[in-house]
């Protein structure tokens, strides 16, 4: 009776679990899974396939004829399935012992095409994205190729584009793909700006950065468009320019780049933190390297006490010292710097530490992502090879070096570990970037007028590093064009060779009678000696055309003064040991007055008239310490250069020029300038220098003074009042840059207050000539002294002896005055109020002098 109810009592209990099971949504099913896991499969059975074979299919299930059906096989055959990216849709059931496997293959893309696109075209786009023609088609794919598309237009600064796909149905399970495109406004950079700079204004570090904000000329530079990577190398730009002026602690805090919808515009802020500025204290060096002398090495370095901390300065040293120690031998030493600042007197005590590295092998250096450039252009970058020493210095060295070249967008390079202990591979992997500029540049001045140029330059030819450049400027007063190539690794060496061919049209008429042109070819080479000294040598040759007017005008006198007083219509007079003669031109206006045919220039430019060939030889050599050659704060620059003429030719003449420009920061944004320049030109052999090749100056040395306003001058009465330039001159000048305090920096504008100096002497050949008229004739034509002729107008300014009425003399000119200088979208423009405070009364003045014109 118990054994009864306990059976009854079992029975009621599994008839109630079967109908609360029953009751739960989802577990309807459970009796037919469990059923299903214990059938054994018998076959496997695929429908719905089309292009894909069934065997193919059953290859990727993990469920085979002969295993018992599992939820889990079941469901890794699913993802399996799905991952091929053959199928938009997969199902698998059990029918009895056979197992269903269920399809609906992805469409085929017949072609793929884009609509609304213009700044990017279609090849590029089709270069870029997953989905191609003849490939299947997924949702996976589709969307990986729209953020693709985006990425693109967003590198171009569009960054308000959007991508719509639309799938076209075809007969046979084919589509087409179409990317309809809105590419929306160029979102540029509207603004740059820094918190936390206190030494350098925002223009400064905006001249820094490689970031530009927009402006007017925005249509021609893409530095204005906002991009990620290039916000990262701007960063690492702000930080070696502080760390190279003595900011050792300088970092950047955050650099945030905000969209503004409204304005389609990005707007950048650099949060830095300066820190203290430094000098180098006291400088040593140790080495724990036996059989060195820690002194034979103090040759190298180059960081001075007392001088500005400068991080390149120790950089160049560690290079230099780690060089030296190779050349020796200790292939394996290491050099790094011990800092150690006194926050008291703001100095950091410098340590290089010389020790004995591991002894570590290059087995092999990897090149990866160079698809234009060669790999020997990149691999002569290295001081290094295979089978060489590994010295981290020289690894950063080398990719400074690479940097440098602008061929790549970023270098990366890193090590791993080779085939032993011992041995390490170098990978080097480049983004390549656009190496070819197109330079449009124009400008306008009070001496050439507006000129507009334009140059076409590939940096990186073939891929081989080469340069080549083409390009011309026209104006209202000269005329230009250039060609020229540059090979920067002449002979497997570092040197810059390079040739050069051009042809110049230049007037001068307004300020000497004359026009030039000029047509040849050179040859150069360079070298730098070491990272402040460089070395260029140079041969030229080139034919120089000079060509003045020449006039007929009425009467016998017109052609000077003297020939009017002295009645000279035709009859010849000797005076002063001269033969004078003003010959008959004809009546070439049938007016009746016999017409004189004379130049329309000054004796001396006369005498430099007509071709000559010119075989030069030169030099220049350089130093610079400069911080920034667009506009720097501190530092020197010095040059010196030499042309000798007469190695074939018609010319023979040693030309020695000069220039040193120090800068020095008085106080924040105040810099202060002092230049020095001087020049001298001798002949040789005999030959006297001609007018046309000595030096003219003006308001480019002495502001204030107009173009060839100052030295030696034609006075004969009735002339032009041609300069003549001279063998000689010297000039200084002394500036101080300020800000102007209550104007916003983001302006561009500066001021500058100035004082010139200068001295230009020693006209050329300015002897009687002889001149063959069209007719035959032929006169000597020479002025007798201004002071015989002129004793009350003339008399004292001309040295006895001389022919012609000029004046040439050896006193100073100087002038003060007050500059205006503007960034300005269309390059650096300057404006110049300069006052003559020591002149003669027959030099030329100029009170406003106004330039503009940088290639940008």
């Amino acid at each position: 009776m118990v054994c009864a109810v306990r059976f009854l009592m079992r029975g009621v209990l599994v008839l109630f679990v079967a109908l609360a099971a029953s009751s739960i949504p989802g577990t309807g099913d459970l009796a037919g899974i469990s059923s299903a896991q214990a059938q054994t499969i018998r076959q496997v059975q695929v429908e719905g396939n089309r292009r894909v074979d069934a065997e193919t299919v059953r290859n990727y299930l993990s469920l085979q004829p002969g295993q018992n059906y599992n939820a889990f096989d079941a469901d890794e055959s699913l993802k399996t399935l799905f991952a091929t990216g053959l199928f938009s849709d997969v199902n698998i059931a059990m029918r009895g012992n056979t197992l269903v496997v269920t399809v609906v293959e992805n469409p085929i893309v017949n072609i793929v095409s884009f609509e609304g696109n213009k700044k990017l075209s279609d090849d590029l786009l089709l270069s870029e994205i997953e989905s191609q023609p003849r490939s299947v088609l997924t949702r996976a794919k589709i969307e990986g190729d729209v953020q693709r598309i985006l990425q693109l237009y967003r590198r171009s600064g569009r960054f308000g584009a959007s991508v719509e796909p639309k799938i076209i149905d075809l007969p046979d399970n084919r589509v087409n793909l179409v990317f309809e495109i809105n590419e929306a406004a160029k979102t540029s950079v509207a603004g740059i700006n820094f918190i936390g700079n206190n030494a350098y204004s925002d223009s400064d570090l905006r001249d820094v950065i490689a970031t530009s904000q927009k402006s007017w000329l925005s249509w021609i530079k893409s530095t204005d468009v906002y991009d990620p990577d290039r916000l990262d190398a701007d960063q690492e730009l702000l930080r070696r320019f502080y760390l190279k002026n003595g900011y050792a602690d300088f970092r950047v805090v955050s650099a945030v780049a905000e969209l503004d919808r409204e304005r389609n515009a990005f707007y950048i802020t650099f949060t830095v933190d300066e820190g203290p500025k430094y000098k180098f204290g006291t400088v040593d060096i140790e080495a724990y390297v036996r059989d060195i002398d820690p002194e034979s090495l103090r040759s190298e370095i180059k960081t001075k006490t007392g001088d500005t901390y400068n991080a390149e300065a120790v950089e160049r040293t560690l290079e230099d010292i780690t060089i030296a120690l190779a050349n020796r031998g200790y292939a394996f030493a290491q050099v790094r710097p011990r800092g150690d600042r006194d926050y008291d007197t703001q100095t950091i005590n410098l340590t290089y530490v010389v020790e004995e590295g591991p002894r570590v092998y290059i087995e092999r250096i990897n090149i990866r992502g160079n698809t234009r450039t060669l790999d020997r252009v990149i691999r002569r970058e290295f001081d290094f090879a295979e089978g060489d020493a590994y010295n981290t210095v020289m690894i950063d060295r080398a990719k400074r070096r690479l940097d440098a070249l602008r061929y790549f967008k970023s270098v990366d390079i890193t090590r791993q570990q080779g085939s032993a202990p011992d041995r390490v591979i170098i990978n080097v992997s480049v983004v390549e970037q656009p190496t070819g500029e197109v330079s449009l540049g124009g400008g306008y001045s009070t001496r050439d007028g507006f000129v507009a140029d334009i140059s076409i330059t590939e940096r990186n030819l073939l891929g081989r590093g080469q340069i080549v450049r083409i390009g011309g400027a026209f104006g209202e007063k000269k005329e230009s064009i250039d060609f020229s190539f540059t090979e920067p690794y002449f002979l497997g060496r570092r040197l810059a060779a390079g040739v050069d061919v051009y042809y110049r049209n230049i007037d001068y008429e307004d300020t000497s009678s004359y026009t030039s042109k000029v047509a040849g070819a050179g040859l150069r080479v360079g070298f730098q000696l070491n990272d402040e000294l460089s070395f260029l040598g140079r041969y030229r040759i080139y034919n120089s055309d000079v060509q003045i007017g020449q006039v007929y005008r009425d009467g016998c006198g017109p052609v000077t003064q003297f020939a009017i007083d002295n009645n000279l219509c035709g009859n010849p007079v000797v005076y002063g040991g001269y033969t004078w003669a003003f010959p008959y031109g004809g009546d070439t206006n049938g007016d009746g007055i016999p017409d004189v045919f004379a130049p329309e220039a000054s004796i001396a430019i006369v005498k430099a008239q007509g071709e000559r060939l010119y075989s030069i030889f030169g030099y220049d050599l350089t130093y610079s310490t400069l911080d920034s050659f667009t506009r720097p704060h501190s530092g020197l620059y010095l040059k010196l250069s030499q042309d000798f003429a007469g190695a074939g030719g018609d010319a023979k003449f040693v030309r020695t020029d000069a220039e040193a420009r120090y800068y020095h920061e008085l106080m924040p944004q105040l810099v202060g300038m002092l230049k020095v320049s001087g020049g001298i030109i001798q002949g040789w052999g005999g030959y006297d220098v001609t007018v046309t090749d000595t030096y003219f100056k003006g308001g480019e040395t002495i502001r204030g003074f107009d173009t060839s306003g100052y030295g030696p001058r034609d006075l004969t009465p009735g002339g032009q009042r041609d300069a003549l330039g001279g063998k000689v001159y010297a000039a200084a000048t002394a500036e101080v840059v300020f800000p102007f305090p209550f104007l916003p920096e983001e302006l561009g504008l500066r001021g500058a207050l100035f004082a010139d100096a200068g001295v230009l002497f020693d006209v050329a050949d300015t002897g009687p000539i002889t001149i063959i008229q069209p007719g035959g004739q032929t006169f000597q034509l020479a002025m007798a002294e201004c002071a015989g002729i002129y004793p009350g107008g003339w008399g004292g300014i001309v040295p006895a002896g001389y022919a012609g009425c000029y004046v040439d003399d050896t006193k100073p000119r100087a002038s003060v005055g007050f500059s205006l200088l503007w960034d300005s979208p269309f390059g650096p423009l300057r404006a110049d109020l300069g006052y003559a405070v020591l002149k003669e009364e027959y030099d030329d003045e100029q009170l406003f002098r106004f330039g503009a014109g940088r290639q940008f």
